[in-house]
């Protein structure tokens, strides 16, 4: 028999943040007593091998499927697994845990994620005991474009030692393509697992998790995935800045049709482009070997040299590990002296607005076949955006909002390898290869009548359009509040016809919009979250959850502080108080962000 939660008063003295946390925890008990089809928990009291804890730092997303998945595999195996996000590290004390398995990306600068931040900052304060009892594990998620790859996974790694535990696998350092090193880490994982002498418990105990399961690959139950994308065909290639603009922003539509996937807004999409074919055919009369060849691309396929540049590898990024290859076949003094050096920063200045274009033309390499050359190369990864739709406003469809990238550096012009495919290469009716990507960490309140502030410059409004369509299909009572900012109003006012016709249905509650570039000095969202920041105080005073989309490296930081100064101000708080008080949004999902 279902359990009745208890009714939680309207004047019980909790924060909003509070109130949901409780409302959650109660619901999370009810489910663990019952179980999920609302059997009685002595239904699912069978004795497991042992408890394993899989702890989270996730920003994408990507993390927590990995492990959702990895967890969902190990009560196959028969443990006991209880998957949290890093910011529920109140929740279990690590110096009763046998084994820990943390997965973490980095994020910006080499930082934690968002849900990883409180964490760390505990794990590495005296508050923190020594763990002499746990065995643990770390798998790293990053990108070795950047210079601090797999930074927070490297801290982990070693905070987990320096606090007295045993290692029993050894971390691994995941690329952007993490999939197959992430299953040769859940592989020795597994078999560590199985050597270890843990103590047995019931399979009830421990054996929650943070959200449904999910493997590698999205569904099982699915055809189409990440590894069998959906060939989507271009409905809609409209561009967005209007004439005059020094932008180039692009609104695309594609079909599902067919495609069994279903997603959520808040979600993302990834997209699997192709190079340029001009490009491609550049650095093919410039390689000093036959390329009127075929060769095994990464994914096993046997296909020309030519497609395989075209459609499987990465042309525009250079990696240390690639000057690395590319020095064994390099007589150049001064690319070996900087391979050589192992300095960071030479290596950066090195790499930095170049491609491999500039190592073939500047730095020739003597590769002695096609096989060799392309075995150098990293794989061409999909690109992920921001989903600008709802399912429920647009069945059967997608949309997107990018901006054409382009650029010059070193002398030559540049191009956005997936922005510059969709925009000028992909003609209407013509098929993309997609997959859903679902992002749990952006995601709309589970109430309706719960009011939301939006915060999305440029394409960083894409996630917005798509909440404002849900908001009005589901006819969520909730007051919503939208910042965006742009260069110009004439030519850069993306969607204004949609969002001023939801203003005028009541729908979109407040419209704050910030020109940069109307007037002598630049305004940005930051700047208008500042002069409405009383007004901000008090919706967040009413339980308002807060969203960032958009730049990390400038935007994001900057209404960060702002959210933190208005906090400040207009709550009476202490900076240390404030920073807790934005600990608590974050932890209770009401301060939400998707950055890149």
């Amino acid at each position: 028999m279902p359990i009745k939660l208890p009714e939680i008063p309207d004047d019980a003295p909790f924060y909003p943040e509070q109130r949901e946390w409780l409302k959650k925890y109660l619901a999370d008990f009810a489910a663990a007593v019952t179980g999920a089809a609302g059997e009685p928990s002595s239904a699912k009291t069978a004795t497991a091998k042992g408890r394993v804890l899989i702890m989270v730092g996730s920003q994408s997303g990507n993390a927590l499927g990995l492990a959702e998945g990895f967890g969902e595999r190990l009560r196959d195996e028969n443990y006991a697994v209880e998957v949290l996000e890093m910011d529920e590290y109140e929740k279990v004390d690590l110096t009763r845990e046998a084994v820990v398995l943390a997965i973490t990306s980095t994020w910006g600068e080499g930082d934690p994620p968002d849900n990883a931040e409180a964490f760390w900052n505990h794990f590495t304060s005296d508050a923190q005991m020594q763990l002499k009892h746990t065995k643990f594990s770390v798998l790293s998620l990053g990108d070795s474009s950047y210079t601090d790859f797999c930074e927070m996974g490297i801290r982990f790694d070693a905070r987990f030692e320096e606090l007295g535990a045993e290692r029993f696998a050894s971390r691994i350092d995941c690329d952007v393509d993490f999939e197959d090193m992430a299953e040769e880490w859940f592989r020795v994982v597994l078999a560590g697992l199985d050597d270890m002498q843990l103590t047995p418990v019931s399979a009830v105990a421990g054996s929650g998790t943070v959200g449904s399961a999910a493997i590698l690959d999205a569904s099982a139950s699915e055809a189409y995935s990440k590894k069998n994308p959906f060939p989507a065909p271009l409905l809609v290639n409209k561009k967005l800045n209007g004439e005059g603009s020094f932008k180039d922003t692009r609104h695309f539509e594609f079909s599902l049709e067919g495609s069994g996937f279903t997603y959520e807004v808040g979600d993302v999409l990834g997209v699997l482009p192709k190079n340029d074919p001009h490009l491609v055919d550049e650095i093919l009369v410039l390689l000093p070997f036959n390329t009127s060849v075929s060769v095994k691309a990464h994914d096993g396929r046997k296909m020309t040299l030519r497609d395989a540049l075209t459609e499987c590898y990465d042309l525009r990024t250079i990696t240390k590990k690639m000057l690395q290859n590319w020095r064994e076949k390099c007589w150049s003094p001064y690319l070996r002296s900087i391979v050589d050096s192992d300095s960071a920063e030479h290596t950066k200045e090195l790499i930095e607005g170049r491609e491999v274009i500039d190592l073939v033309l500047e730095y020739p390499a003597d590769f002695k076949n096609a096989q060799e050359f392309v075995d150098s190369l990293r794989k061409l990864n999909p690109r992920l955006y921001s989903i600008a739709s709802s399912p429920n406003a647009h069945p059967g469809e997608v949309h997107l909002t990018v901006a054409k990238v382009e650029y010059a550096t070193h002398g030559r012009k540049r191009q956005g390898v997936c922005s510059c495919y969709l925009a000028d290469r992909l003609a209407e009716g013509e098929a993309v290869q997609v997959y859903m990507q679902p992002a749990k960490h952006f995601k709309l309140p589970t109430r309706t009548e719960t009011p939301i502030i939006m915060v999305g410059p440029g394409t960083g409004v894409a996630p917005f359009r798509a909440f404002m369509e849900e908001r009005q299909a589901s006819g969520a009572e909730g007051r919503n509040w939208l910042f965006f900012g742009n260069p110009h109003e004439k030519t850069d006012f993306f969607y204004a016809d949609e969002f001023e016709e939801m203003q005028e249905s009541g729908l979109l509650t407040r419209l704050e919009v910030a020109w940069s570039r109307d007037q002598d000095h630049k305004v940005y969202v930051q700047d208008k979250l500042r002069e409405h920041s009383a007004e901000v105080w008090q919706w967040i005073k009413e339980g308002a959850h807060l969203y960032v989309c958009g730049d990390a490296i400038y935007m994001a930081g900057d209404v960060d502080k702002a959210l933190h100064d208005l906090i400040e101000q207009h709550g009476g708080l202490s900076e240390t108080e404030t920073a807790e008080y934005v600990a608590r949004m974050k932890k209770s999902k009401r301060y939400q962000r998707d950055v890149y």
